[in-house]
């Protein structure tokens, strides 16, 4: 079938997709539950661009429907919201708190070592 219409790009990277996923239109159709390949007819051939019925199907087979219709690979990516201040001012403080932890463990851990040594001391010079 020719491509023609007005979504000629998005029928060309719907025609790839489905040959990359599925080889055929018709394995396809059979994935999304269509009776046949004229159910995807008039998107493949670039004379109506994808609704949210068909949307739905598609991606829950697995196709980029974003990257069909907008020609970017993967899901928008929304600019991270602002910091809020007060969960910032908590994260420094848990953050101090660990670091202090991780400090208190290095120095016991030390003292363990000199108290091991001074029994090992003590044991070689009982048993002489």
């Amino acid at each position: 079938m020719p491509i023609q219409g007005p979504f000629t790009d998005e029928a060309k990277r719907l025609r790839a997709e489905i040959k990359k996923k599925f080889k055929t239109q018709v394995a396809l159709c059979q994935a999304i539950g269509a009776k046949d390949a004229s159910y995807i007819t008039a998107y493949v051939t670039g004379k109506n661009r994808i609704g949210n019925i068909l949307r739905e199907k598609l991606e829950a087979v697995g196709i980029d429907v974003n990257y069909i219709l907008y020609g970017k690979k993967g899901t928008p990516q929304l600019p991270p919201p602002p910091p809020d201040p007060a969960l910032t001012l908590i994260l420094t403080d848990c953050t101090q708190k660990i670091q202090q932890l991780q400090n208190a463990a290095i120095d016991m851990n030390k003292q363990l070592l000199e108290l091991n040594k001074l029994l090992d001391t003590l044991k070689k010079r009982v048993g002489q």
